[in-house]
């Protein structure tokens, strides 16, 4: 359930810790080191395999993954556990956490090898099956529309559908630093696509603002949080209590544009997507109250399918699990006994 909190919670910790300062840069020149080898090391074999031999490549990093990723792979499950009321060593939960991996191993893989190198259109018509186009034409009316996805697949094989059918298409993309600064923008223009860059700020809003007043079709993400406190609303999220992105829906109520959700319905035989028809959001309401109401979709729509969602993705896995209610009761009540105990 997707809540409004209004305390502000504080970060996850920092592995600098207080470690000196020529040590914390040091590590962070190590990990950039990494990062840029495992980048240059997958394009590699994304260009050695080809695009249609990924999946099976990707299932076996995926597992890799999955298994060596001890630290990660606890915190992932103690998260998913709790949204789907088990415990952390339940089957259901690995199979589902297993199954999480493998799909956006593949999908992060196909995205390399896409920006990288163009995929020919028979291709990219080949391994994406999509539903629910008409509700673009529907909904724009001269303002543009907000295509609402999730980190649950191959998100740029839709946006290059669209592209291939004709639709001014702006992406949204937040830049990682193992990958140079112009190597998405450069591959988002093979498909005829305009690349936005998230991190520019004020920059990327005015830009998403200009491509929504000129008719186009803006593909975002917000099913995770943003890195500082300050530049998000306090929001519960998938069991955690995090910072969120606001911009998306400041962006509609500024633009008038809809917010048409895109839902990954399967990733075998092909990616399957689904756009829905726009969310309606109630008169009068605030950005926060907005906010909660679009999240309670994208929450939705991954808890429906919550194999196909990226959950080792920093961003969520970091945050502690929100208590519950039934958490709140059971502490209230050892206070009271302990208390009793004292007395």
């Amino acid at each position: 359930m997707v809540t409004a909190h209004t305390a502000r919670m504080p970060a996850p910790p920092s592995r600098a810790g207080r470690r000196p300062h020529w040590v914390q840069e040091l590590g962070s020149a190590v990990r950039g080191l990494r990062r840029r080898s495992l980048f240059l090391a997958m394009r590699w074999l994304t260009r050695r395999v080809g695009f249609t031999r990924i999946r099976r490549i990707g299932s076996w990093l995926g597992a890799v993954h999955y298994t060596a990723g001890t630290g990660v792979r606890r915190r992932c499950l103690a998260g998913l556990a709790a949204l789907m009321r088990r415990r952390a060593s339940d089957p259901a939960v690995a199979r589902t956490l297993r199954e999480a991996y493998r799909v956006n191993t593949i999908a992060v893989l196909e995205v390399l090898a896409m920006v990288d190198r163009r995929l020919e259109t028979h291709r990219v018509r080949e391994h994406c099956q999509l539903e629910g186009v008409e509700q673009i034409d529907a909904a724009r009316q001269g303002r543009g529309a907000i295509l609402l996805a999730t980190h649950s697949g191959n998100g740029l094989l839709l946006a290059a559908c669209l592209a291939d059918a004709g639709w001014p298409v702006s992406v949204v993309y937040r830049h990682t630093r193992m990958l140079s600064k112009q190597f998405f923008s450069t591959g988002l223009r093979r498909y005829d696509i305009e690349a936005i860059l998230a991190n520019e700020g004020f920059r990327a809003y005015a830009r998403m603002l200009d491509a929504l007043r000129a008719n186009r079709v803006v593909f975002v993400m917000i099913d995770q949080g943003v890195e500082k406190s300050e530049t998000g609303l306090m929001l519960q999220f998938l069991g955690k209590q995090m910072p969120m992105p606001g911009g998306v829906v400041q962006l509609a109520r500024q633009a008038r544009a809809p917010i048409l959700p895109v839902v990954t319905l399967a990733a075998e035989p092909r990616w399957h997507f689904m756009i829905q028809s726009p969310i309606q959001l109630r008169p009068g309401g605030s950005l926060e109250s907005d906010s909660c109401e679009v999240l309670q979709h994208v929450e939705a729509a991954i808890l429906a399918r919550p194999q196909l969602w990226s959950w080792p993705h920093r961003r969520w896995r970091n945050f502690p699990v929100a208590p519950t209610a039934d958490d709140q009761q059971g502490a209230a009540a050892r206070r009271c006994s302990n208390i009793e105990a004292t007395r």
